[in-house]
């Protein structure tokens, strides 16, 4: 009776012992998403199974010896053969266990690759395990062989289960053994020891003390004897060298992550500090742009004004022109100047809006005026005549009056420009037409028949610095955009129809600007005016 109680108590132990094993394992598997830990964990919840079921039977039928010799040997093979199975086909299948170390990750080198690893294994984790039909079927075969081998143990005795004439008295245990022996072989080749993990080194000793625990059993010819008795213990200690090595790799893994959290954290106050760095370089660059800008805008104005006197006193033709290019560079050095303080403060977000109420007809006339009057574009010795168009409209909006006359200016300015560079002067017109869309927007539409927008442009027009033009800085659609979406509006263009010949016949700009529920003047309409540069 002695012998049965210990046999209950050690097979009592080695039941909690397994399902320990296989609830952590399983977690594991679900929260890493790891196919490794899955198997391993199916292997001793089984396993943890019919060892209850062993223990039961084996308690209460002790006085049952001939029952008992056969259905201990019989109950310890199913749960032998179905773990070791599983051991094999993780260990083979699956020999990149699935610890997450992340001292390995840092030892990567860089911080994008372990960001990278990062989010893909946080990406695997919300995604069930899937697993190919072949593994499936192996598993439901290992299944059903092991609960049938269990559950017949209590009604039949399988061939050979016990040999009493040969010193291998349970040859059952020889395919466990083998089974055991290959996944400490391929645990070898597979370099597994050589990890850095704690876990691996106790998987290691367990599959050792198992290796024992198989070849020791093999020779029990008795329930109870000495080699029935050393083996189960050799099953219990497996199983708690194995849980020691679990614990040691948890407390390991905390540890790593509280180093990774504490470089982690070092690294961003280092990011931190250079983000600040870069924050007051930008901010010296802009101040040293305004600075700049500004210094160079204060002598151009006198060399205009100056310029300008000298020219009205001066007779000779020669002479005024020499002026002329003066002035014409004076005033392409103060829009250049212009535009890099009006991006300064777009960047900065500190582009100021003085809004009133004015007539949009009125700006666009006033635009208009200024551009023909202006005369880089009233240089007649070119011989470049560009006919605008404009049909007036009386809408009224609330906007920065100087900022809209800047954009219009722009935008007709850049037409004029590309327009003359057409070859047919017949067709060398630029239109303006203002439209209020639906009482909730105006449009305002600036449309060429110039050569139109490359193609592989249009996509970023109104990016900075996209030019291909010599003259141009690529800053006036860029501040333009700004100007609009400050406003709550949208500017965009497009090429316009090719003509027959499958040439493009210019393009066209258009921009929104929203409008006041109630207009204080009615719309009126005028017929429509033409003005030939």
């Amino acid at each position: 009776m002695t012998s049965e109680i210990h046999h209950f108590y050690i097979e009592l132990i080695a039941v909690i012992l397994a399902a320990v094993l296989a609830f952590y394992y399983l977690l594991r598997a679900s929260t890493l998403n790891d196919k490794f830990s899955l198997f391993v964990g199916i292997g001793f919840l089984t396993s943890a199974l019919i060892d209850m079921l062993h223990v039961i039977v084996s308690y209460v039928a002790f006085d049952n010896p001939m029952f008992l010799k056969y259905f201990i040997p019989q109950t310890w093979f199913a749960g032998r053969i179905f773990l070791s199975a599983m051991l094999v086909m993780a260990i083979v299948k699956y020999p990149t266990l699935s610890s997450w170390s992340l001292k390995e990750n840092e030892e990567r080198g860089k911080r994008k690759h372990y960001q990278q690893h990062r989010s893909e294994r946080e990406q695997q984790q919300h995604q069930p395990i899937r697993l190919q039909k072949t593994v499936k079927v192996y598993l439901t075969i290992l299944a059903i062989l092991a609960a049938s081998t269990a559950i017949s143990s209590l009604f039949l005795v399988l061939p050979a289960s016990v040999i009493d004439n040969y010193s291998i008295h349970r040859p059952y245990e020889i395919p466990p053994l083998v089974l055991f022996v290959i996944a400490l072989f391929y645990f070898y080749k597979n370099q597994l020891y050589k990890r850095k993990d704690v876990f691996y080194k106790g998987l290691l000793g367990y599959l050792i003390v198992e290796i024992f625990a198989q070849i020791i059993m093999s020779y029990s010819a008795q329930p109870f004897d000495t080699a029935h008795n050393v083996a189960h213990v050799l099953k219990d200690a497996g199983y708690f060298i194995n849980i020691i090595a679990l614990a040691l790799s948890s407390i390991q893994y905390n540890e790593m992550l509280k180093q990774s959290n504490d470089n982690l954290k070092e690294r961003e106050e280092i990011i931190r500090i250079q983000y600040e760095r870069l924050k007051e370089a930008d901010k010296m660059k802009n101040e040293f742009i305004n600075v700049a800008a500004h210094e160079l805008r204060t002598p151009i104005q006198p060399i205009l004004g100056l310029s300008e006197v000298l020219r009205s006193r001066i007779k000779d033709a020669q002479q005024q022109e020499l002026l002329d290019v003066v002035i014409r560079n004076a005033k392409r050095s103060q829009r250049l100047t212009n535009d890099i303080l009006d991006v300064t403060k777009i960047e900065s977000q500190s582009l100021n809006l003085k809004k009133e109420w004015f007539n949009l007809n009125d700006v666009i006339t006033n635009t208009i005026t200024d551009i023909l009057s202006n005369r880089e574009f009233a240089n007649k010795e070119k011989k470049q005549i560009v006919k605008l168009l404009y049909n007036p409209q009386d809408i009224y909006v609330e906007a920065d009056k100087e900022r809209i006359t800047q954009v219009i200016s722009n935008l007709l300015i850049n037409a004029i420009k590309f327009t003359e560079a057409t070859k047919q002067r017949e067709q060398r017109t630029v239109s303006i037409s203002t439209q209020a869309m639906d009482n909730s927007q105006a449009l305002v539409t600036v449309k060429d028949t110039g050569i139109g927008i490359d193609p592989e442009i249009l996509p970023r027009l109104f990016e900075k610095f996209i030019s291909k033009s010599y003259q141009g800085t690529g800053l006036g659609l860029f501040i333009s955009k700004s100007i609009i979406e400050a406003h709550g509006g949208r500017i965009w263009a497009e090429n316009n129809n090719a003509d027959k010949d499958g040439k493009e016949k210019g393009a066209t700009f258009y921009f929104s600007l929203p409008l006041i529920k109630k207009q204080k003047h009615q719309p009126s309409f005028k017929e429509e005016v033409s003005y030939q540069q």
